[in-house]
């Protein structure tokens, strides 16, 4: 049963992302509509984020097997993201590390939409003890990343990113079509720590009728250092500053959820120790890195630049966190919603600011950026 899906996926992956990316789309403007929209909002949401998931590694696999053509019916070459390096290989080397990389993405995408569950079953004391819980865990997997990865940075992001873009595709192949790109693979010298493949010289003269040049070929298939580095080196290991900057950041959420449920949420410690914690973080990280750069200058370590800059991002939700919220935002963004409202392109946009300003003030995680 499950083949005939991933064949039909891979069939038809055009037509798929079209219709997860329309209801994924449904999803934003749902809240509001009706009673328990948001519940319907985040449920859609939160399935179609398990199942994009399971569809991306279908297409990965069929890509790797040769299986993918274009629209002009090229075949579909997959070039792995150092992310997906990275990942990939720290996967290969610790089953647990890949286990525990999908419990910590279950949690994110289903935290939502447990929270409000139980805070329309089991009311606002529950619902807190229920948001502890998932924090706990959530640190206790990312110890575990920390620890499995050898003292590297915990991504916010822990599974593989879409390496096919399905609105791409043409027909798949099939699978006997496919054997000749298998046979050409086979011919390849691959390297062993690498696992880079590379052409043999003879098929290259034959590709070009014997006029090919050496040059052209070189500057054609040359690599960035990051894309021949070892795929552990792509994150490099914290140093004791950079440890105790990670393990801050970690536990930031705890803190910030053990605050709230001792002083509050409209209390302004609980918001300024997180925000502290969160800077003396990335500042501890940050220097140590910048101290280890001149040892590793060869490698951009995009894996970690990305990183650094999701979570200078996601400051910004502090905005969106009582009390902060309550002092200074809220007026400032209903002042903005009703000009939106009055504007003919613009009504949208008020419309989903004022729909979304009671699900921040409700709920934990919708800011919580954990």
């Amino acid at each position: 049963m499950l083949q005939k899906y991933a064949r039909f996926v891979v069939n038809n992956a055009a037509q798929v992302n079209s219709i997860e990316n329309g209801l994924r789309t449904l999803t934003y403007v749902l809240p509001g509509r009706f009673a328990d929209a948001e519940l319907a909002s985040e449920a859609i949401y939160t399935l179609l984020s398990f199942v994009g998931v399971y569809h991306d590694g279908l297409l990965a696999k069929a890509a790797k097997a040769g299986l993918l053509v274009d629209k002009e019916g090229h075949p579909v070459e997959v070039d792995p993201t150092p992310f997906n390096r990275y990942h990939g290989r720290q996967a290969q080397r610790s089953s647990v590390y890949h286990v525990t990389a999908l419990l910590l993405s279950g949690m994110q995408f289903s935290e939502k939409l447990v929270e409000m569950v139980v805070v329309k079953k089991l009311g606002e004391k529950q619902r807190w003890k229920v948001v502890a819980w998932i924090e706990i865990i959530k640190v206790l997997l990312r110890l575990n990343l920390l620890q499995l990865s050898g003292r590297r940075m915990v991504t916010g992001s822990v599974v593989p990113e879409r390496l096919v873009d399905p609105a791409s595709l043409g027909a798949s192949r099939k699978p006997e079509g496919a054997q000749h790109m298998a046979v050409a693979a086979a011919a390849q010298w691959k390297g062993g720590r690498s696992g880079l493949r590379f052409t043999p010289v003879r098929d290259i003269l034959d590709k070009s009728e014997g006029n090919a040049s050496l040059g052209g070929f070189v500057m054609g298939e040359a690599r960035r250092p990051e894309a021949v580095a070892p795929a552990t080196s792509l994150v490099r290991r914290y140093r004791a500053l950079g440890l105790a900057g990670e393990l801050l950041f970690i536990l930031r959420p705890l803190v910030y959820v053990l605050g709230i449920r001792k002083m509050g949420r409209r209390d302004w410690r609980p918001w300024a120790l997180s925000l502290l914690i969160e800077l003396v973080s990335r500042q501890m990280i940050r220097t140590d890195l910048h101290t280890d750069r001149r040892m590793s200058s060869a490698t951009k370590h995009t894996v970690e630049n990305d990183e650094l800059s999701r979570r200078k991002w996601l400051l910004l939700y502090y905005l969106l966190r009582s009390p902060f919220f309550d002092r200074f935002t809220e007026s400032r963004l209903t002042r903005i919603a009703e000009w939106c409202n009055n504007k003919p392109l613009l009504s949208l946009l008020g419309s989903l600011i004022q729909d979304y300003q009671p699900l921040w003030q409700q709920y934990y995680f919708y800011t919580a950026g954990s």
